[in-house]
């Protein structure tokens, strides 16, 4: 009975680590597969990538590239997911450190000083992605209305982010002054000062915190 009993233990416990090894490797297929779409679709393009392209740089088969994203469509949102968050770990922007620092934090300047550099890490780090991700959107219509999600999703997180400056520190009421942050820091107005200006990345944040510095907060007293 003793033995029975241990062989039953110890058949579950292989076929529990079974289970995690093919998940870990499913995950790193993926990541790999993530990592491969990032690089083809910032360097050729959406259009001028293939699934098949996506598999050889991957060193994976096709099938693995589909099993990973069902399209060429969801690859380039998962791309952009990653980017945006700086991992793939199954988080909200709202929900890791940075964000949350918001909510602890009491003085209204620091508080603006924290949203830019949010933004700005954020924009540093996609706008590559971002890039390609416009341009898709002009000619594949699901990559066009998941672009749509994705700057609405955008405006809710920042409306949470404004929502911890205490209303008496703000110029304008909540909804419009989220509405400013939302356009002030997009990637349209990033890719303009980086691209065609040349700003690099410590001054566009040093522009970001002042700018709504002055846009959001009523002067010091």
């Amino acid at each position: 009975m003793f033995y029975c009993q241990g062989v039953a233990t110890k058949r579950t416990y292989d076929s529990t680590r079974r289970r995690e090894r093919a998940e870990e490797e499913r995950r790193a297929t993926r990541r790999r597969v993530v990592d491969a779409a990032h690089g083809l679709f910032v360097e050729r393009g959406y259009v001028a990538t293939t699934m098949a392209d996506i598999a050889a740089e991957a060193g994976v088969a096709v099938q693995s590239v589909y099993k990973a994203g069902t399209s060429k469509a969801e690859l380039l949102h998962m791309v952009l997911d990653r980017a945006v968050a700086g991992d793939d770990r199954e988080l909200l922007v709202s929900d890791r450190a940075p964000f949350t620092e918001l909510a602890d934090e009491a003085d209204p300047r620091r508080q603006v000083a924290v949203i830019a550099e949010l933004i700005a890490s954020t924009q540093e780090r996609s706008a590559a992605v971002q890039r390609a991700f416009r341009q898709a959107a002009a000619v594949d219509e699901v990559v066009a209305a998941t672009l749509t999600d994705q700057l609405h999703r955008r405006l809710e997180t920042i409306a949470q982010a404004v929502g911890s400056i205490s209303e008496g520190s703000l110029r304008h009421p909540v909804a419009e002054s989220t509405d400013t942050v939302w356009a002030v820091g997009s990637t349209e107005v990033f890719l303009l000062l980086r691209d065609t200006l040349g700003w690099d990345a410590d001054r566009f944040r040093a522009w970001l915190t002042r700018t709504l510095t002055d846009l959001l907060l009523l002067p010091e007293r």
